[in-house]
């Protein structure tokens, strides 16, 4: 487990962390979400030891000395534009990496590179930035580390090859003990793969948990109306959260008890009504307009 209490970095005049404080379960897969700047990249240097705190502490799995053999050995932090040796290939960094961690699995590692077209031998520098990508998340999956930091982690990747990468994720997890924590500043990149997610904002933390739960009490309901139906009170009821009108088609995001809005949705005789799912970023926009927020200007 990860435990980060009151943690706050500055550089010069900039906050880049401030005062964040979060527990992060074992054996999920934690999101960071928030726009560049947003704190995300010194959080999680920070957690991995390349920088220190200016105040606060990180304890993982109990341990707070970053530098110990053992912390070390749990850690594998993939940066957004990761470092390798000038004309190393992927076979050549696999062997680096071996010597910093000692369930480091090589046959993976080139099983995992064949299937996805990477020559094991070609320099990485000759690689597109999605092939990059695709080798440097090949090696850290193949580390068999405890915990996987990764930052913009889907950036250059086409559909396909993130949908394959998330799958592998999803496949270790299984598999054995294995925490992630995945930052982005792009919401569809987390939706289908986070449950718990962080928003942070100015180096501080908006909201966190799990979204799916906490919007529980959230609901979604699409409306067809007649020309003649007069829908003030329906945009004035204090129950709904969001009220999005196309003309005679409304869509209503709603919190607590809905009798009230049901009734006023029949009161004006519909065409249609029907309730539909909730997705993240509605789930998202609930729980921010809930807090005070406007998600738009948190994550824009």
């Amino acid at each position: 487990m990860i435990r980060i209490h009151d943690l706050t970095k500055s550089f010069d005049d900039v906050c880049a962390v401030n005062h964040v404080s979060l527990e992060i379960e074992d054996g999920i897969m934690f999101g960071l979400l928030g726009t560049n700047g947003a704190g995300k990249t010194t959080l999680l240097r920070m957690l991995c030891g390349i920088i220190e705190a200016d105040f606060g502490e990180i304890r993982l799995d109990g341990e707070g000395d970053f530098l110990s053999p053992s912390c070390k050995e749990k850690v594998f932090y993939l940066p957004d534009d990761p470092y390798y040796f000038p004309n190393a290939s992927i076979q050549v960094m696999a062997d680096f990496f071996a010597k910093q961690y000692p369930d480091m699995d090589a046959e993976s590692v080139s099983y995992m590179a064949e299937s996805l077209n990477l020559d094991m031998l070609q320099p990485i520098r000759t690689f597109s930035k999605g092939m990059k990508r695709q080798a440097f998340l090949i090696l850290a999956l193949c580390s068999r580390t405890k915990y996987l930091f990764c930052d913009e982690v889907f950036d250059g990747l086409d559909p396909i090859a993130t949908e394959i990468m998330k799958n592998l994720f999803r496949q270790e997890m299984k598999a054995r003990d294995f925490t992630i924590i995945v930052a982005s500043h792009k919401l569809g990149d987390l939706e289908d793969i986070c449950g718990n997610i962080a928003i942070l904002h100015k180096g501080g933390v908006v909201t966190a948990g799990d979204f799916r739960k906490q919007a529980g009490n959230a609901r979604k309901f699409q409306c067809v109306f007649p020309l003649e139906a007069k829908l003030d009170a329906l945009k004035e009821c204090p129950q709904i959260v969001r009220f999005h009108e196309d003309a005679r088609f409304v869509t209503l995001i709603t919190r607590g008890d809905t009798g009230e809005i049901q009734t006023l949705i029949e009161e004006q005789n519909p065409i249609f009504v029907g309730e539909v799912p909730l997705n993240l970023e509605e789930m998202f926009i609930t729980e921010m307009e809930g807090a005070g927020y406007d998600i738009r200007k948190v994550l824009s």
